[in-house]
């Protein structure tokens, strides 16, 4: 008996683990990274490799410091960035010793607080986790869990006043695509004193609006920046075919893990072309910043001139 071709069911689309953009700081060939990722399967947390090697890269040391003080992580929804940040947050709490109190910010409280209930289910489901923690707020938009030694992990809802008043070590800026100038001016300044601070930026792709995120892409595609970790899972936004399943195995690391190739199949004929470039492909449309030329350089247009026209 044979079996038709097209009857057979398509092969196994597995998304890509290393992203198609990256730029590191130099480090040292040691990494806390590993002790996250250890710490995060005791909590029943089973990293990906491209969790892992997100990890790795970003906990990187450089002496006694972060080799990174600036972690940024872009890709589609529903990959598993939460997880990454998860690991993070855990080693964190029960891991880093400079760290004393961490800051979860997101652009709405309910994303915040689903935040604060995922990470919290992985601490009470763990004995040797849950006897280290001493209180527990779960009143909207005031969510914290605090460890008997002092520690502390805040999740907020950013604001202008948001994170004022507050020492940080570990700064998590959810859905970077919204962080406002306001914003940025009244968390940043909370890692200032700290001995080894971090702030990570996490997002899917951004848009006309997203400044501050449009302003750390860039650094990080120059690569030239001897203090940021960057990482995309994109599609090169010049040359894809939103049709070909390698493009989004390209852009979605997640794809064949959490992510089937069928959904993906059913997102593109419901989505218009462009939702689908920018939420599944991570296709965005960054602002140029400072009022630059975004498609004639300045001098091309100049050059064009004739003399004596009026317009």
């Amino acid at each position: 008996m044979t079996t038709s071709v097209l009857a057979a069911p398509p092969a196994l689309l597995l998304g890509d683990q290393r992203p198609r953009l990256e730029s590191l700081p130099p480090a040292d060939d040691w990494s806390q990274g590993e002790d996250a990722i250890e710490l995060a399967k005791q909590a029943g947390l089973v990293l990906d490799d491209w969790q892992q090697h997100v990890l790795r890269q970003a906990l990187a040391t450089r002496g006694k410091r972060w080799a990174a003080f600036e972690v940024c992580l872009i890709l589609a929804r529903q990959n598993g960035k939460g997880a990454v940040l998860e690991a993070l947050e855990l080693a964190a709490l029960f891991l880093f010793d400079d760290v004393q109190l961490i800051l979860h910010s997101a652009h709405k409280f309910d994303t915040a607080a689903d935040a604060f209930r995922r990470i919290l289910g992985l601490i009470e489901a763990n004995p040797d986790f849950s006897r280290e923690v001493k209180k527990v707020i779960r009143s909207h938009g005031s969510e914290s869990i605090e460890l008997r030694n002092g520690k502390r992990l805040r999740f907020i809802a950013r604001s202008n006043g948001a994170g004022r008043g507050f020492a940080a070590d570990l700064v998590i800026l959810d859905e970077a695509f919204n962080i406002s100038d306001d914003a940025m001016a009244s968390m940043l300044p909370t890692l200032s004193t700290r001995p080894n601070p971090q702030v990570w930026y996490t997002s899917t792709a951004g848009g006309p609006d997203s400044f501050q995120l449009g302003r750390v892409r860039d650094r990080g595609l120059r690569g030239s920046d001897l203090s940021l970790a960057f990482f995309e899972w994109s599609v090169d936004e010049t040359r894809y075919d939103a049709a070909d399943p390698a493009c989004w195995a390209q852009a979605n690391p997640g794809l064949g893990v959490r992510i089937s190739r069928e959904y993906v199949e059913l997102e593109q004929a419901a989505l218009t072309v462009d939702a689908f470039a920018r939420e599944r492909l991570s296709v965005g449309d960054y602002p140029v910043d400072g009022g630059a030329w975004e498609v004639i350089r300045a001098d091309a247009w100049a050059a064009c001139a004739v003399a004596g026209a009026r317009l």
